[in-house]
């Protein structure tokens, strides 16, 4: 079974936002860089909501959150028509 993930705003959001399962965790392994990138953008990144706790963001918060992913990977994934 294979979990590397296309850095959609919707795959990062599960990935950070999610609870911490071992299945998590194996997708966290298969996917170094989009982890990483999602640990240095929560260094510094301030929500649209200015909440401050991970756990009162947002759907806007995590969708701002998942798009700095995208950008600090170079890689931003337009929604398709379909």
């Amino acid at each position: 079974m294979s979990v590397v993930l296309k850095p959609t705003v919707s795959n990062i959001i599960n990935l950070w936002f999610s609870e911490d399962t071992p299945i998590r965790q194996y997708k966290i392994k298969l996917n170094p860089a989009m982890w990483g990138a999602c640990q240095h953008i929560q260094q510094d990144f301030c929500p649209p909501s200015k909440t401050q706790q991970i756990e009162k963001y947002r759907k806007s918060d995590k969708v701002a959150f998942a798009k700095a992913v995208q950008q600090q990977l170079g890689c931003v994934i337009e929604p398709s028509d379909n």
